[in-house]
């Protein structure tokens, strides 16, 4: 005689597939909504459209005016010169910190030039990790902007690229 279904072994291999698929299915909407707060969606994208093309220029106008620096991140601070372009008055500089994956890490610092020409300001001692480093005058008529892995012991140079957009 024939054993009954829920005896036998095919018919529940065949109900497990798809029950272990609506399990791991449950197991990742539980984690994206409770690991959430995404930000990868842009409300206005006409608006960022335009902060683009605004970033574009002021790299321009820095490659046109042959700006760039060079830099040393160690031991909590952060110097910074002029490697070429370098203005005939030594205004304030606006240097902003952005960490390559975590938001919370990101910092600004103005700088303000040194009888020699050199700008020093104190930075967090641990800066390990992948930054984009950007410097822009005081006016923001120009920026210059690269990706870098810190901390930098020796000069570094810093030029006007536009990847860091």
């Amino acid at each position: 005689m024939q054993q009954p279904w829920y005896k036998q072994f095919w018919p529940w291999f065949l109900i497990s597939l798809p029950v272990t698929v609506m399990i791991v299915c449950g197991v990742i909407i539980y984690l994206a909504i409770s690991q959430g707060n995404f930000q990868m969606v842009v409300d206005d994208y006409y608006k960022r459209g335009k902060t683009i093309n605004a970033i574009i220029e002021h790299v321009e106008e820095a490659q046109r005016r042959g700006i760039s620096f060079e830099f040393t991140a160690q031991n909590g601070t952060f110097e910074l010169r002029y490697k070429t372009g370098k203005p005939e008055e030594l205004s304030a500089l606006k240097v902003h910190f952005v960490h390559a994956t975590q938001a919370s890490k990101d910092f600004d610092i103005m700088m303000t030039g040194g009888a020699d020409g050199t700008y020093r300001a104190d930075i967090p001692e641990n800066i390990d990790g992948k930054w984009t480093i950007t410097v822009e005058p005081f006016d923001g008529v120009w920026k210059v902007s690269e990706k870098y892995q810190l901390p930098k012991s020796e000069f570094t140079p810093l030029r006007p690229l536009l990847y860091g957009v």
